[in-house]
């Protein structure tokens, strides 16, 4: 990954974190407020796509299945303090398997060019919730996740960013 798109995807994440209106800033969720559980998802949502395919398909914020890793290669995918992390797009499982893109230049290339998504929980108030996503969620690094929500194709940083309503852990 070139160096601009390192920079893309920090100032990208940075600005997840402050949300739409850099002039507000959030207040740490407490106590029984801070739930975490009422994301997770008991059973798989149906006929996940890729975040090539929701890259291709959505115009407009649409309300989708996305799966992936968390993920985003040489930087941190998680950003401290914020319930926000980054996923990277899963090898193609009808190509070889998955262990298959380790050893094959077409699929890394391929999972190389592919758009990132962002995965975002705000709360009740629109608002990105001030807590760890590793702890709220109880996720880490390498994970595979499956995520519900409303989703927008960004262009210009060629990522797609979900507002996630549930998350399945694989």
């Amino acid at each position: 990954m070139s160096t601009s798109k390192h920079l893309g995807l920090l100032a990208l994440l940075g600005a997840v974190a402050l949300g739409c209106d850099s002039r507000q800033a959030a207040t740490p969720l407490e106590g029984p407020s801070l739930d975490g559980g009422k994301y997770i998802l008991t059973s798989e949502p149906a006929d996940p796509q890729t975040p090539t395919e929701v890259k291709d398909s959505i115009t407009e914020s649409t309300l989708i299945a996305i799966a992936g890793r968390i993920d985003a290669g040489d930087i941190e995918p998680f950003q401290d303090g914020v319930a926000a992390f980054m996923i990277s797009q899963l090898p193609d499982a009808s190509h070889g398997g998955a262990d298959h893109a380790d050893d094959c230049p077409f699929c890394a290339r391929k999972l190389r060019n592919a758009p990132k998504a962002v995965v975002r929980l705000l709360d009740e108030s629109g608002e990105l919730i001030q807590a760890d996503a590793r702890q709220l969620l109880g996720v880490s690094k390498g994970d595979v996740v499956v995520v519900q929500g409303l989703a927008t194709y960004m262009e210009t940083v060629n990522t797609v960013q979900i507002d996630a309503e549930g998350i399945f852990i694989r």
